[in-house]
């Protein structure tokens, strides 16, 4: 395969996903010069996220967040924790040139934090409350609602469309944990 056009086709799958395209074509059937089927195709694609910014969607985006959010989790806890708070958003993963946004349910539980992921079912990430600290970061566009989850191993971007509700819940599962030893978790807004 040729470097260049595979070049181009990376690129033209990029302005698709991240700027959009929108098709509108009519067309009209005709037999003998008369006119018997009228068709009008109007088409927009671009990337979930790209029609989000512009308020695309956003019904199937709510009622599939709270279908996701409702499903059943299958958390280990450990002894003694209880889940306190469980919302719907995404985790930022990095690897190499290929960025993503994975969807999961966040729990915030008497201990941790966590990113259960429906497919395959399995915990995508884990980090303890304790020594947690959480940044807001400057919006990109409306939709997204990011916090950057500084822990010790690394940190974590997160989005989350109700971000004020998940703060709220941590700095209270932050406050049990200080009732009980010296936490170090700050939440910062």
């Amino acid at each position: 395969m040729n470097p260049e056009r595979e070049s181009c086709l990376v690129e033209v799958l990029d302005r698709l996903l991240n700027k959009g395209a929108v098709l509108n074509a009519d067309i009209i059937i005709s037999v003998a010069g008369i006119p018997l089927i009228g068709v009008t195709l109007k088409a927009m694609i671009a990337g979930m996220e790209t029609m989000l910014e512009y308020g695309i969607m956003e019904d199937w985006d709510k009622s599939s967040r709270e279908l996701y959010a409702s499903q059943e989790t299958h958390l280990s806890l450990l002894p003694g924790e209880q889940i306190l708070y469980k919302t719907f958003g995404y985790l930022r993963e990095d690897e190499g040139l290929i960025k993503c946004w994975v969807p999961g349910v966040w729990n915030i539980t008497s201990q941790r934090v966590i990113l259960w992921v429906k497919t395959p079912g399995k915990v995508l990430f884990e980090t303890p409350l304790e020594k947690l600290r959480v940044l807001r970061v400057p919006a990109s566009h409306e939709v997204r609602k990011e916090l950057e989850l500084i822990y010790p191993q690394g940190s974590a971007r997160v989005s989350l469309t109700e971000r004020n509700e998940f703060e709220q819940a941590l700095a209270e599962a932050a406050r049990a944990i200080a009732a009980g030893n010296e936490s170090e978790l700050v939440v910062i807004g």
